[in-house]
């Protein structure tokens, strides 16, 4: 039996599988900002924990974070060449 999720026990596809909490990913512009500049400001600054990195060379890369202090329109994604692009709740 597979399992997805703390109250999906059938492996069916629904809202809320799998992360754990609130789990945001960011797009990072690297001719604006570094990924390690990102890094720096999303766990000091926003309180985030940092859980991937994509990469650190590409045009665009991607860093997911979990918890601090953003709400879609204050936070990370504020910083210039930041986008937030997407939200796992």
């Amino acid at each position: 039996m597979a399992t997805f999720g703390p109250n999906n026990l059938t492996g069916g596809v629904v809202a809320g599988n799998g992360l754990g909490p609130r789990t945001f990913i960011f797009a990072i512009t690297t001719a604006t900002i570094s990924v390690a500049n990102a890094v720096a400001l999303a766990h000091n600054s926003y309180n985030m924990t940092v859980t991937g990195v994509t990469g650190t060379a590409g045009t665009t890369e991607y860093i997911a974070c979990q918890g601090g202090n953003t709400n879609g329109s204050q936070g990370l994604e504020g910083e210039s060449g930041v986008a937030l692009t997407a939200t796992f709740e």
